[in-house]
């Protein structure tokens, strides 16, 4: 095994809980049965940047995003070929989505997702940890901040968050 894999290996085995919490976000209660397909997607995908020698400034977050996006892909697979009005219907434009209530949960993550993409970086990681459901406190240890910039940057990318919700009729 070669350092590129060691180094791979050691880095997705330290943030597994990530990724299987961005699976299992995605997945929902259908986790149990394609979870092991889409968990094997989801490091492949990950290989795949890995290997390409993309550089990573912020693993908790770039890992989050990396898993949460192909494990949608997976799950919009699965559901394509489980239902045959998914292969019929054409899909709706993003505005008409973003206004219409009926999004799978899936949706609403890949939208949310794309709503986090547009807040500043150091804010967008701090939603997404408080979206996985750590405190203030487990954030600042997480991203050696101190608690306060912790609190700070959740609080403060919430509200950016509900702005962008409101500017896209979300």
């Amino acid at each position: 095994m070669d350092a590129l894999q060691e180094e791979f290996l050691a880095l997705t085995r330290q943030y597994r809980g990530v990724i299987v919490s961005a699976i299992r976000r995605v997945c929902g209660d259908a986790s149990s049965t394609v979870l092991p397909d889409v968990e094997q997607e989801v490091y492949l995908a990950l290989w795949q940047r890995w290997n390409g020698d993309a550089r990573i400034d912020y693993p908790v977050s770039y890992l989050y995003t990396v898993a949460l996006r192909t494990a949608l892909a997976v799950m919009r697979t699965y559901s394509a070929l489980g239902s045959e009005e998914a292969t019929t219907e054409p899909a709706l434009p993003r505005a008409q989505c973003l206004a219409g209530e009926d999004l799978s949960p899936v949706e609403r993550a890949y939208v949310l997702t794309e709503l986090l993409d547009q807040l500043p970086p150091e804010q967008a990681r701090a939603v997404r940890a408080y979206l996985a459901g750590f405190s203030h406190i487990e954030t600042a240890t997480l991203y050696g901040w101190s608690i306060a910039v912790a609190r700070h940057r959740m609080y403060r990318g919430i509200q950016a968050l509900k702005t962008l919700m409101m500017q896209e009729s979300v």
